[in-house]
């Protein structure tokens, strides 16, 4: 799948310190990955590297390993946030042999997010597992601040945003630096206590006419996770909640995507090519597609399609489930 937005750069030029820009969220498909900062910085023979951040959090794992990449290297890494270093963004920032933060820019601290189904079980095993994540990440604030783990898992807990000269205080960075004017553009009302005129840092517009043709930032779809995934689990594809969520589907798409896919499984099993379905469903085709893919399979193998109904249905009319390739064919020789 094609995506257009930047998910980060890379520079490491001859006689320039090499720079890696953090803008965006840490995420293995959507954003940051840890592969793909591993892949760019683990060949580099450089003295110092820089880092420059600006990411309103993301996948747990990921953003402990891109820490533990960036700590581990043999070159003196310095971290400067530009705009915002929140949740696990702020767990790499603690990497940096030096850390320095922009006068205008954030950081915030606070526990991990989680959702979790199944049995009472199941979900107290998720809390545990997720108090002793807390308790890894917590370590990484206490290294550089000197507070003790106590009081660093009551700053999380309470999500605590602070300014450039609280984090200074807070010694959780070294030094503020001159504001810094561009900075990517978050939606921040997942978090609790966003400062008020905090939820969306824009990038400055050069001047008036770019300010004019700026475009309405879209407004992001409400999600409920459970209902999601309860939808995925009744229908029979809790493999896919991940996905929906990560497109941020409504409900009712979600419902009409399981019914395609219900779909594309019948007109597989029609064409006595149920084990297609699998391929279809992944790559998520529409049901046009399917049947026009399913046309091409079967009459370039000059394969006989079997409409008959199993001794089951017959006398259920509504359950057949037909392929008309003749309509097809005709349809396509009017294009």
């Amino acid at each position: 799948m094609a995506h257009n937005r930047q998910w980060f750069t890379f520079k490491n030029e001859a006689d320039k310190t090499p720079e890696l820009f953090i803008y965006d969220d840490i995420d293995d498909w959507w954003g940051v990955s840890a592969q793909s900062v591993i892949d760019q910085i683990r060949e580099v023979d450089a003295a110092e590297i820089n880092v420059r951040v600006n990411c309103r959090g993301g996948m747990v794992f990921e953003g402990i390993a891109i820490y533990n990449t960036l700590r581990l290297h043999k070159a003196n890494v310095h971290i400067s946030i530009e705009g915002l270093a929140a949740s696990i963004a702020s767990v790499i920032a603690m990497a940096g042999d030096t850390v320095t933060i922009a006068e205008n820019a954030m950081m915030m601290i606070h526990n991990l997010y989680g959702w979790a189904q199944g049995d009472a079980e199941a979900m107290r095993k998720t809390a545990d597992v997720m108090d002793k994540i807390a308790d890894s990440i917590t370590v990484s604030y206490t290294d550089r601040t000197g507070k003790s783990i106590e009081e660093m898992k009551a700053l999380m807990e309470s999500e605590t945003w602070y300014t450039a000269a609280e984090a200074l205080e807070a010694g959780l960075v070294d030094q503020v630096d001159s504001p810094v004017k561009a900075a990517a553009c978050f939606d921040l009302s997942m978090f609790n206590n966003t400062p008020a005129g905090f939820g969306r840092l824009e990038r400055q517009p050069e001047n008036k006419q770019q300010e004019l043709e700026k475009p309405e930032p879209k407004k992001e779809p409400e999600v409920d996770a459970l209902a999601i995934a309860s939808l995925c689990n009744k229908a029979g594809y809790p493999e896919k909640t991940e996905a929906f969520l990560k497109e941020k589907l409504a409900e009712t798409d979600v419902k009409d995507r399981l019914a395609a896919f219900d779909e594309i499984k019948n007109l597989c099993k029609a064409a006595s090519l149920a084990n297609k379905s699998i391929d279809f469903i992944e790559a998520n085709k529409p049901v046009d597609e399917v049947r026009n893919e399913l046309f091409d399979l079967l009459t370039s193998t000059d394969q006989t399609i079997n409409n008959a109904l199993p001794p089951k249905q017959k006398g259920n009319q509504e359950t057949a489930v037909s392929i008309d390739t003749q309509a097809i064919y005709s349809k396509r020789n009017r294009v």
